[in-house]
């Protein structure tokens, strides 16, 4: 009996000497940032869905139109919190605000300054942490900062400003001279041309475009990809302004047109930082099949679209590029979501949690 009892103490505590070695990343080593970050980001969505669904179920402390709201966000983000689970891992995580019980402002200001906090950590994280991770984060970071707005609209608040990435230090990319010249890469798409019109010839990779500050391998593909959707969408807005009759409907499709080709002119001027030359590519691009019978329909699909591009950059760019691609892919998101009837757990993903593998029932 004593034997088995000393047995039994020694293993609790290699056990529990091993976690805390481990940091909690199931595989006895340290977690590392991006590990951590996650964790943090799912025990976040955790808290959050418990406080709204209590929330929304005190309808005597919330007004109604608010507890309908927080009804939906607990729904959001337990969907985020399944996303974010990471296999493996035996980190409980961390909040990144305070726990509610100590926060003196009414509950529903609470709750909506912890939902900010979440999402502002989570877009942090986003540009430091590994590619996979990065575009998880910023996509649930990206929701979360839209439910805050919407909750903060229900309850009559004033809405928290929008999150804006630190600046980071752009690494210089190490290009070769045909790299950075007037060719750029022929990545598939109708992306920038040399000036003689002839089809863009690949940059050569050198030695120090393959070191830790080198963009990652598709980063100019996906950036050039951002500038095809952008300048694309541009065109599609022009098209329609020549197609409508209405002042009012005009300069709303005029507004939308200059904030493309806004978008585009940024997302131009960062092709160097990929290696390729900042070129605003030739306006040559193809009308959705749709359009001509339905204008408003495809431009409301070309909006949709437009967060995927900018999740695939923020987990493919590195630095200045990836900071501005989770700067767009939370603004886009905020403009798309604040005001129509649900928001997605992830903008831009595809992801749906019951189609996960670790979700009981699932194969």
């Amino acid at each position: 009996m004593r034997r088995t009892t000393l047995l039994l103490v020694l293993a609790a505590v290699v056990l529990s000497l091993g976690l805390v070695a481990g940091n909690g990343s199931g595989d006895g080593r340290a977690a590392n940032f991006s590990e951590i970050a996650q964790t943090d980001a799912r025990a976040a969505a955790v808290e959050l869905s418990r406080q709204a669904r209590a929330l929304a179920a005190d309808p005597a402390g919330v007004p109604k139109v608010l507890a309908a709201e927080l009804e939906g966000q607990a729904d959001v983000l337990a969907d985020q919190s399944i996303l974010l689970v990471r296999p493996g891992s035996l980190r409980s995580g961390a909040l990144p605000f305070p726990d509610a019980a100590q926060t003196p402002s009414a509950p529903a200001e609470a709750y909506i300054q912890a939902l900010t906090a979440s999402a502002r950590a989570s877009l942090d994280a986003a540009v430091r942490a590994d590619p996979g991770t990065a575009r998880l984060l910023a996509s649930t970071g990206a929701a979360q900062q839209v439910l805050a707005a919407r909750a903060a609209e229900a309850a009559g608040i004033a809405a928290p400003g929008r999150w804006l990435p630190v600046a980071p230090t752009a690494a210089t990319p190490g290009c070769a001279p045909e790299a950075a010249g007037s060719n750029s890469a022929d990545t598939g798409t109708s992306g920038a041309q040399s000036p003689a019109g002839q089809p863009a010839e690949a940059p050569v990779p050198t030695a120090a475009t393959s070191g830790p500050e080198a963009p990652a391998p598709d980063a100019a593909a996906a950036l050039q990809a951002v500038v095809d959707t952008e300048f694309g969408a541009a065109y599609a807005y022009e098209v329609a302004m020549a197609r409508t009759t209405g002042l009012a409907a005009a300069e709303l499709l005029e507004e939308k047109r200059e904030a493309h080709l806004a978008a585009g002119d940024q997302a131009v001027d960062l092709l160097p930082q990929v290696c390729l030359p900042a070129l605003t590519p030739t306006p040559a691009y193809a009308l959705p099949a749709s359009f001509g019978a339905d204008p408003a329909g495809a431009l409301a699909d070309l909006e949709a679209a437009t967060p995927g591009v900018y999740a695939d950059l923020s987990s493919l760019g590195n630095g200045t590029v990836r900071a501005w691609a989770v700067e767009r892919l939370a603004g886009l998101s905020l403009d798309l979501y604040t005001d129509t009837r649900s928001v997605p757990a992830s903008p831009g993903l595809e992801a749906q949690p019951a189609g996960l593998p670790w979700i009981a029932g699932t194969a």
